[in-house]
């Protein structure tokens, strides 16, 4: 038997409409890496839930899950890590599990300063928890979880709030776990480009059912050739695009390795009109901001300003400042220092602020005070005057949310509460839309049906500013991209030139053709115009 085993698993939530998992069959041998993907709310994080007795949601289940290892070794890390912090300091939320397991004071200091030192971790020791960005919750939360070396570990989109840079070393680390110490691992995971690489197996799901599972090379295959072919990631995308000879790469390298054999590129041309700057919607001079007297300055002398009809994306590590300077320039923190101008006028003085800017926060169960979507898009309506209730279904059909509207939101995936919060937003129609970390939580289809939206409100007007860690859609959708590091934005150039020989806060494609003669291609759209496959 399988060191763990669901065998035609079904489940349904109380008072849901339709089941959250179909009939499910899977097996998972003892040190496997497999990788869970598919579209937000295909049933990915209620099937790992299942698998840890403790944390079983509420509902019917029929069918058997079968786990040779006991429920106390098996280690779950949550999607939103708010659910996951059970105290009010970094340091006692990492010893909070080893204490309840009666270890020892040195071994759980042994513990610690290793976790501590592998994560980098030691300034936030004595912070407070609820200062952390999301991004440093989640590693918090890892950190904690690992700290308690289970022998099965559980992973809920673990990255989805990590930058480039950490969810790297992060996957890393999982790999290194699973191959020198024989963890068994099982992710769910929506950002594809660096995680099939070291997976057994990987499990497609849609619709509370597996539709794929196997090798990722076979599983790819078969996807390119259906209508689920956006789920395969830029590198295997531009070899079955090309129609390439030989083993699918998956890697850097090994993309690479194909293409000194196979293919040619040439000058790339520009096939997009650069966006003409018009007049400046905000501007931030000179702006200093801290929590409180006592902590650090999270934002410094920041100088920034944003043209209207721009859709700007704000890249950086975590704490680097990013959703602070997203706070300020939604009128919700007022700097200690420096101007927050709206067309010139000072933010603080300009009345009915709410109807011009719109922001969606990181997390966004913050939004949500009513008990159904429904609720809160009717609070809407009538908060704003909205009559046209087609627009409004419109909008939903868009998103991909009409049948969510009985649920309640905590009811909800990350990336369904991401979507039913940025339909409220939309209804208002602002002029600038501020969205931290818009795309977390996204499956590939679900993000192409955001990106048409936030195309056309900009063409219709809409300015559009973001934080984001996901480089590629930054690369590929953004007008304008700034880094921002140490609590100030220290580069801004447009997409190619700003990514352009990174080493991480780049595209896949731009690593795998930086060494070529012309190394301007960054996005997977300029790699299909710029190569050809050597004819034998």
């Amino acid at each position: 038997m399988a060191y763990i085993e669901l065998n035609q698993v079904s489940f349904s939530y109380p008072d849901a409409s339709s089941q959250a998992l179909r009939d499910v069959s899977l097996t998972v041998e003892k040190g496997q890496f497999v990788v869970l993907f598919g579209a937000s709310g295909s049933g990915k994080s209620t099937l790992l839930r299942l698998v840890k007795k403790e944390i079983q949601p509420h509902g019917k289940l029929s069918g058997t899950i079968h786990a040779e290892v006991k429920s106390p070794d098996v280690g779950f890390v949550f999607q939103d890590p708010e659910n996951q912090v059970v105290a009010d300091q970094v340091l006692h939320e990492l010893v909070f599990g080893l204490e309840n397991r009666g270890l020892s004071t040195n071994e759980m200091r042994n513990r610690v300063a290793e976790m501590v030192h592998f994560f980098d971790a030691e300034p936030l020791l004595h912070r407070k928890t609820h200062e952390l960005s999301g991004g440093q919750k989640q590693q918090m939360n890892l950190a904690s979880v690992l700290l308690m070396q289970p022998d099965v570990l559980l992973l809920d989109e673990p990255t989805a709030q990590l930058d480039p840079v950490s969810a790297r070393g992060f996957l890393d680390m999982l790999v290194r776990l699973n191959e020198e110490f024989g963890m068994t691992i099982i992710l769910a995971e929506h950002r594809l480009e660096e995680v099939f690489t070291g997976a057994d197996k990987i499990v497609m799901m849609d619709n509370g059912q597996i539709v794929q599972e196997g090798n990722p090379r076979k599983v790819l295959k078969e996807l390119w050739e259906s209508p689920l072919k956006a789920y395969v990631p830029s590198i295997p995308s531009l070899f079955l695009e090309l129609k390439g000879m030989g083993e699918l790469p998956l890697t850097v390298k090994e993309g690479r390795c194909w293409a000194q054999q196979q293919v040619s590129t040439s000058k790339l041309t520009d096939s997009k009109t650069e966006v003409q700057p018009q007049s400046e919607l905000m501007k931030l001079s000179t702006i200093y901001y801290q929590y409180d007297k006592k902590s650090e300055l999270v934002l410094k002398e920041v100088d920034f300003s944003i043209n209207k009809g721009e859709i700007y994306a704000l890249l950086g590590g975590n704490g680097s400042g990013k959703s602070t300077l997203l706070k300020v320039l939604a009128g919700i923190y007022e700097p200690q220092r420096g101007k927050v101008l709206f067309e010139e006028k000072p933010l603080k003085s300009m009345k009915k602020k709410e109807a011009r800017i719109g922001y969606l926060p990181q997390n966004p169960k913050l939004f949500f005070i009513h008990d159904t979507v429904e609720g809160e898009i009717q609070a809407t309506m009538e908060q704003w005057g909205i009559k046209d209730r087609d627009e409004v279904e419109q909008i939903l059909i868009d998103l991909g949310i009409s049948h969510l509207c009985k649920s309640h939101p905590y009811d909800l995936s990350g990336g369904e509460l991401q979507k039913a919060a940025l339909a409220c937003l939309l209804l208002r129609k602002p002029e600038i839309l501020i969205l931290d970390e818009p795309t977390k939580g996204l499956d590939p289809l679900s993000k192409g049906h955001l990106v048409q939206i936030l195309q056309r409100l900009n063409q219709e007007g809409m300015t559009i500013m973001m934080s984001t860690h996901d480089v590629e859609f930054a690369a590929q959708y953004a007008t304008k991209c700034g880094m921002m590091f140490q609590g100030k934005i220290t580069a801004e150039d447009i997409p190619r030139n700003f990514f352009r020989g990174n080493f991480f806060y780049t595209t896949m494609l731009q690593r795998l053709f930086r060494s070529a003669p012309d190394a301007s291609i960054v996005t997977f759209e300029e790699a299909v115009r710029a190569c050809t496959l050597n004819k034998r």
